[in-house]
């Protein structure tokens, strides 16, 4: 009946088992379509952010997560696993926060027009192409947080902890290439 160091456990792996990337390119009658993907599985992360802002352990004034609505509290909510308000200051790693860091990103996908030889020589160019490319599309992933390819913790050695990660950046990309 009393917890102590003794029944402490590993309860994440921060490494995944495997990674990859796969992509593609297409082409059809001067339209060029390319995308490239990128996963991983088998890896856990520990999501600090619901560690601090699901159970108020600095403050009950700060901003919480939407989840802390759902709290223990013996009377309304005594199934809940999200812990009552911490009075006594202490934050305990537990098995509560930590997730799959499994995903599977659309990294990069960009679809151009190259002119045909025909209506170049009109216009004097050799080549010209339209293109637009977009990164970081979208994230299959059953993370709660922002961004599941994380490492915040001390450094690039100690992966898959999340403490308010920035997560990758969306970004479209136009342009026109020709020569002449």
């Amino acid at each position: 009946g009393i917890i102590d160091d003794n029944d402490r456990t590993i309860i994440g792996r921060g490494q995944p088992k495997h990674t990859g990337g796969f992509g593609s390119s297409f082409y059809f009658y001067g339209f060029d379509l390319n995308f490239f993907c990128q996963w991983s599985y088998g890896n856990n992360i520990l999501n600090a952010n619901r560690l601090i802002f699901e159970n108020g352990t600095f403050s009950t004034n700060l901003n919480q997560l939407k989840t802390y609505t759902n709290r223990f509290n013996a009377e309304t909510n005594p199934d809940s696993k999200i812990p009552a308000i911490n009075a006594n200051g202490m934050n305990v790693y537990s098995s509560r926060v930590i997730e799959d860091g499994s995903f599977l990103r659309l990294r990069n996908i960009s679809l151009g027009y190259t002119l045909p030889k025909k209506a170049l020589k009109k216009l004097n160019f050799d080549t010209f192409r339209v293109f637009v490319s977009a990164d970081n599309v979208f994230t299959l992933t059953n993370y709660s947080g922002p961004d599941p390819e994380v490492s915040t913790r001390n450094s690039v050695l100690t992966p898959g902890f999340d403490w308010s990660a920035y997560p990758r950046a969306f970004g479209v990309t136009g342009g026109v290439s020709f020569t002449f």
